[in-house]
């Protein structure tokens, strides 16, 4: 008799949870402690670990990286404090969707034993790093959150140039993390896993696609781990949860062999980027895949390209013209809450006080066309259901598992057919149009009135489990179509003595009334209070390093104030 879809996931649930170390499992006291007190996982978990364990989980990539070099740290001491931390923070949360402890303190007690015979050690060498579930990895599944696809572990040919890269620059690859099925969904869940759910507050939605990676990171499991983008799949979660993630520009960091849905899709390409709770590790994590591998040597969708240093602060800008920062207070379809508007106007008065002190930059506010904003928004919706949900169908029909809700809409779709090649082109055809027609605005633009950058809202609210629908993608998804770099910052945390309901009568079309109402059940509900507020800096002229670079100016500045 053949395995029910019931039995496949119980299979896979089993094999995942054996794979946690006894001694590490929490009884169910203590687990539901840790469940009930929704807000402070990350503090409770550093009273159960060690302190030199929370030494470590709590630092940073460059300072391992100067600790392992000098033998202050091993190795084996860092694996392992990550290896169980991650344990622990995914019995609460259910945010691991493969574990390979096992296999990462092998590999870093060799790393241990082969230190001293080499004379420069790689740049990640002894560093964990964590993975979405995408991420092809020799000996465990690939699910992408389907039962149809658990229990077939990838084989050697299978490997992630990504993962292969990781490996040459001595990092430890010990976890990959929970996705929705498709990655088409901005929630964390699936029939094969359950839910993911928020590291900061249980009461929400740890956001998705990359949700698992984004609830690992912000508990101390994880310092770096790389996540996918097609529609805000890196900046959803990173913002939900107080990270740095850059959905970089397509062809930055090598996709190749990395499994995705609608593979083959060349309108608004999935690009794969890096989640994490320090900026400069980010930085310093994209500078060695970039520049120490140069990936373009072995993807042939990978660009030539030279990444800045992580330590340079510097504004990049021509001659004699200052860095010019766009503000983006809104498009003229989704009001932005209270607590956005604050962020946005902070860093302004930020960036206003870094000119009175005779820095060379200056802000202005970014206003294109309302229509051109709803094109480009339209457009990606209409590549995301161009096969007619066809694929997702088809990969729950080989399992028999049902539907789940969070991707009904894309499976649903009423008088929907799948589009012929001609449709597909016409859909080419339009994305480039629109795609110019923003250029042409940049372009029409004064030249002291053209950004190098922007800062723009990302994710508007935090919601709960089941109320996807309720939110809005607007502010996330014309930059997968435009496929502008996008670097998701955290800027403070919302304020219900500042943040308060909005007007409902002000709003501007039935879906900005939803919003505005959703968030007003928010402020009522008062569990939105100290959720993290997320912004996204966008190069609108293609430079994924000045973002960063922007990125790390404007945090500096923040700090200082």
């Amino acid at each position: 008799m053949s395995a029910t879809w019931e039995d496949i996931v119980k299979e896979k649930r089993s094999q995942l949870y054996n794979k946690i170390p006894k001694e590490w499992r929490f009884d169910e006291k203590i687990l539901n402690r840790l469940k009930a007190d929704k807000t402070s996982l990350s503090k409770n978990l550093d009273l159960v670990c060690p302190e030199l364990e929370n030494e470590i989980t709590h630092s940073t990539i460059l300072k391992l990286k100067e600790k392992i070099s000098s033998n202050t740290l091993t190795c084996y001491q860092v694996s392992y404090a990550f290896c169980h931390r991650a344990a622990l923070i995914h019995q609460v949360l259910n945010c691991l969707s493969e574990i390979m402890f096992q296999n990462a303190l092998e590999y870093a007690k060799n790393l241990d034993i082969n230190k001293s015979k080499i004379s420069e050690l790689p740049p990640l060498y002894g560093i964990p790093i964590s993975l979405k579930d995408q991420c092809n990895v020799v000996g465990v599944d690939t699910t992408l959150g389907y039962v149809s696809r658990a229990m077939k572990p990838k084989e050697l040919n299978d490997e992630s140039l990504i993962v292969t890269l990781l490996e040459s620059l001595g990092a430890v690859t010990y976890a990959k993390t929970t996705v929705p099925p498709s990655m088409m969904a901005t929630e964390t869940n699936s029939n094969l896993f359950g839910y993911t759910l928020n590291g900061l507050n249980q009461n929400f939605s740890t956001g998705g696609s990359s949700g698992g990676e984004g609830a690992l990171i912000s508990c101390s499991g994880s310092l770096l781990g790389l996540g996918t983008d097609i529609g805000g799949s890196i900046r959803i979660p990173s913002s939900y949860h107080g990270l740095f993630g850059l959905k970089p520009s397509t062809g930055k960091i090598p996709y190749l062999k990395v499994d995705n849905s609608f593979e083959g899709r060349e309108i608004i390409p999935s690009v794969i980027g890096p989640l994490a709770k320090d900026l400069d590790d980010l930085r310093y994590f994209l500078e060695v895949i970039v520049n120490h591998c140069k990936p373009w040597k072995y993807d042939v969708n990978c660009s030539p390209y030279e990444f800045s240093h992580y330590k340079d602060y510097e504004l990049r800008k021509e001659k004699g013209k200052p860095f010019i920062v766009g503000i983006w207070y809104g498009d003229g379809v989704i009001t932005l809450p209270p607590s956005d508007l604050r962020a946005l106007k902070y860093c302004k008065e930020v960036i206003d006080q870094a000119l009175i002190a005779g820095e060379h930059i200056r802000t202005m506010e970014w206003d294109p066309p309302v229509e051109l904003n709803k094109e480009l928004h339209d457009l990606a919706m209409e590549a995301d259901i161009a096969d007619a949900g066809n694929e997702i169908s088809l990969e729950f029909s080989k399992s028999g598992e049902p539907t789940i809700d969070i991707l009904k809409p894309m499976v649903e779709i009423t008088n929907s057919h799948t589009y012929s090649v001609n449709q597909w082109w016409d859909l080419s055809r339009r994305c480039y149009i629109t795609k110019q027609k923003f250029r042409e605005y940049y372009n029409s633009l004064a030249e002291d009135q053209r950004p190098d950058v922007i800062i723009a809202p990302t994710t508007l609210t935090a919601f709960r489990p089941g109320d996807m629908m309720k939110t809005s993608l607007r502010y996330i998804l014309f930059v997968n179509v435009l496929n502008f770099p996008s670097l998701s910052i955290p800027v403070g945390n919302v304020d219900l003595m500042k943040d308060q309901k909005m007007d409902v009568t002000t709003a501007l079309n039935p879906e900005d009334e939803m919003v505005i109402q959703y968030w007003n059940s928010l402020v009522d509900s008062g569990e939105v209070e100290n959720f993290p507020i997320g912004l996204q800096i966008i190069s609108p002229i293609f430079q994924d390093d000045n973002v960063c670079r922007f990125g790390s100016w404007l945090m500096h500045k923040i700090d200082k104030k």
